[in-house]
């Protein structure tokens, strides 16, 4: 596996930290990886090595004020810049490699991400893998924080608002919380204000156009997922258009399935569904 990090400047200025992982040999298909709020992409090279070691080559890009990317620390002002983010870097992948289809692979927030930009930009991309997605979450949430939120988005959008959600609830693996926790590029702080709001009204209408999800997709999620619960997976599953929908729910997991004790079981799972599916053009 040979890896190559690169800066890509957005429109707004900001440098972006990208990566390629390309296997030995000719790759048989090239992924987009999506990583999720208040960490980097870096948190995935065991993930990332797995799939180099099945044939394709992974993408990666650290969202605008997440891990090595310039920008306020994770804070977006609306879901929909790191959507654009998205469709440059996958823009530039395909200039590079050739390839004008992709497969994305998003999680939780990054999940989100990745399910908009199916959305939205379809036919950049040839499957959808999304992970933990973060789809309901908001739904969970006390209407009076969700009134607060958007009434103090409209004067102070930047400050810190809500605790984050529980580090331990990342996985039953003990060392996930304690590598989180002493990674200097993960944020710990509560989640600024325009950011939860930017989450919620993305999540919003991701679910008012599921319908219009037609690729092939596979959903994958912890039984035991606190943070963003299974039942947004499940939606996706009962509305999307697709005739090639598959939903892994994993007992006893809670949200960061790729980094839980069984992990080896997961990264197998999507290494096979991968490996049954056609990923060139």
């Amino acid at each position: 596996m040979k890896k190559t990090t690169a800066f890509l400047q957005n429109p707004d200025g900001l440098k972006l930290m990208t990566a390629d992982y390309v296997p030995d040999g000719d790759a048989v298909g090239q992924i987009v990886l999506v990583h999720g709020y208040g960490e980097h992409a870096g948190r995935y090279v065991h993930v990332i090595e797995a799939l180099c070691g099945a044939g394709y080559s992974v993408h990666t890009l650290d969202h605008r004020g997440h891990g090595e990317s310039e920008g306020t620390r994770a804070y977006f002002n609306t879901l929909w810049e790191p959507v654009a983010d998205l469709r440059l870097f996958v823009n530039h992948v395909q200039s590079q490699t050739g390839n004008r289809t992709l497969i994305m692979l998003g999680h939780s927030m990054g999940a989100l991400i990745a399910l908009v930009f199916a959305i939205q930009y379809a036919y950049e991309l040839k499957a959808l893998i999304l992970s933990g997605v973060a789809l309901t979450a908001d739904l969970r949430q006390p209407p009076m924080l969700i009134h607060v939120a958007n009434l103090l988005n409209r004067f102070i959008p930047k400050a810190p608002l809500a605790d984050g959600a529980p580090i331990s609830e990342l996985s039953n693996d003990p060392s996930v919380a304690l590598a989180f926790t002493a990674d200097p590029l993960t944020y710990k702080g509560k989640m600024r204000v325009r950011m939860g709001v930017s989450i919620q009204r993305a999540a919003a209408w991701a679910r008012d156009n599921l319908e219009m999800v037609e690729l092939p997709v596979l959903l994958m999620h912890g039984a035991d997922d606190r943070i963003c619960p299974p039942d947004g997976s499940r939606m996706i599953h009962e509305r999307a258009a697709s005739a090639d929908k598959t939903f892994r729910l994993y007992d006893g997991m809670k949200h960061e399935i790729f980094n839980e004790r069984e992990r080896a079981r997961v990264i197998a799972d999507l290494t096979a569904w991968l490996n049954a599916h056609t990923l060139e053009s």
